[in-house]
């Protein structure tokens, strides 16, 4: 048997500057994914755990933990130090996998392995010994919801329901926001997560394709600008007669 991968290498250059990742079919015809790294490539499932193994029989370390807990109520769940680590390796292998995804925009899979990896978050921040494994964690929780926000808002994109992409950045905004309050301590600076999804919420604004009142409102305030009051009054007309001011609203105040 040849074990040399050079000319599979040879054939897909590693770009230190790019994600590369592409989808492959193996001779028994079965898809996998693959990622370049340097000196390099992973292999990855693209069902059940990325490396293909069934821990205790289960799907993943996450359906075998939350059987657990759901089996012996009301004492829970108390994780150990090695038990941690083995759910973060699980939750390292669905990180380069959604990011993979979400490189190929397969936007469903993002959404479904962010949330894969945000109840491993909560698993252990239920049930990890100490806050030191609960931040080992945690740290890595505003990725995860970025990625899952973006992922949200280009499946309402390819749609163009821009507010449904927008309530999406908002909401990604909020959980984040609210991560930030309970982890102040251990931030030093402004999360880029944060910063990059109030970018976008900022580019979506620009680009949402304007309501047909928002566009009488604008070419209204055009003609004034331009002092062409007898548009601007047909413009006031229209935005009167197709959104009538409520009765009790034109009532004068006593």
């Amino acid at each position: 048997m040849n074990y040399d991968i050079g000319d599979l290498l040879n054939s897909w250059e590693f770009k230190p500057d790019e994600f590369l990742a592409r989808r492959i079919r193996t001779s028994k015809g079965e898809e996998k994914l693959q990622i370049r790294i340097d000196m390099g490539l992973l292999q990855l499932e693209l069902d059940g755990r990325p490396d293909g193994q069934q821990p205790h029989g289960y799907p993943s370390l996450l359906d075998y933990y939350q059987d657990l807990i759901e089996s012996r109520p009301p004492q829970g769940l108390e994780l150990n130090e090695d038990e941690c680590e083995e759910l973060f390796q699980e939750a390292w292998q669905y990180y380069h996998r959604y990011l993979s995804l979400f490189n190929l925009e397969d936007y469903e899979g993002v959404v479904a392995d962010t949330e894969h990896t945000l109840q491993i978050f909560e698993l252990v921040d239920q049930s990890a010994p100490n806050d030191e494994i609960r931040w080992y964690f945690e740290q890595y929780y505003p990725h995860a919801i970025m990625m899952q926000t973006r992922a949200h808002a280009m499946l309402a994109l390819k749609n163009d329901d821009y507010p449904a992409a927008m309530h999406a950045v908002e909401e990604g905004i909020a959980h984040i926001e609210s991560f930030v309050e309970e982890w102040e301590s251990e931030l030093d600076e402004d999360l880029p997560e944060i910063s990059f999804l109030r970018a976008w919420y900022e580019e979506l604004e620009q680009e949402r394709p304007l309501s047909q009142r928002e566009q009488l409102e604008r070419d209204l305030q055009v003609a004034v600008e331009a002092e062409n009051f007898e548009e601007a009054a047909r413009l006031r007309d229209q935005i009167q007669s197709l959104w009538p001011t409520p009765q009790h609203l034109l009532r004068p105040k006593r």
